[in-house]
């Protein structure tokens, strides 16, 4: 179901967009209420458990911009996103200082920062024409070859060598294997046809 909405005090146009899930799914939500609900001391309204039996989104882009379907693809790829901050954080260790000095900490979590962004830069050079790549194995590719790109950073003739080295790795491996049960985020956007197309 799709309906327009009004929202906030400037009272902006929007769309709400409404999919009933699967009952397994909706009985699992509303599980899920009921259990933040006794952590707070509260019991959950009738609404909040009946909101349980369906995918909420609201979006301002127009339909003839974002289809019903596209924007499902796109809210089940948001997870992808989380994904990769979570591998940044787990691999740069973005929480963790061993510095009380502001400053110290701030320049670390910069340092950090471009740490990742490196090998992301990387990922995006060799692996972006290849949907069907896995992050994590790519950032392995990548940090098994860190020491080679730090000492050919300065020559150009080395630095291109182990960018085609690590661009090689990327291209021929890091495949995501297929999955049955839980298709892939990848193959999900591929196969979905744009309304603008």
């Amino acid at each position: 179901m799709e309906l327009e909405v009004l929202l906030g005090e400037q009272r902006l146009p929007a769309r709400l967009l409404l999919e009933r899930v699967p009952s397994a799914v909706a009985a699992r939500r509303r599980a899920q209420v009921k259990t933040r609900g006794r952590k707070k001391g509260q019991t959950p309204s009738r609404q909040s458990l009946a909101l349980g039996e369906f995918t909420r989104l609201i979006t301002n882009v127009p339909s003839t911009r974002l289809s019903f379907d596209e924007a499902l693809v796109l809210e089940a790829a948001r997870w992808q996103i989380e994904l990769l901050f979570k591998l940044w954080k787990s691999q740069a260790k973005l929480g963790i200082s061993r510095s009380q000095k502001p400053w110290r900490i701030l320049c670390e979590i910069y340092a950090k920062l471009l740490a990742v962004l490196m090998p992301h830069w990387v990922i995006l050079l060799g692996g972006w024409n290849h949907p069907n790549r896995s992050l994590i194995k790519a950032a392995q590719v990548i940090l098994d070859l860190a020491p080679l790109l730090a000492i050919s950073f300065g020559r150009l003739a080395k630095l291109t060598e182990v960018l085609r080295i690590i661009l090689n790795g990327l291209t021929h491996g890091c495949r995501q294997p297929s999955r049955r049960k839980h298709r892939n985020t990848w193959k999900t956007l591929i196969d979905t046809k744009p309304v603008w197309a």
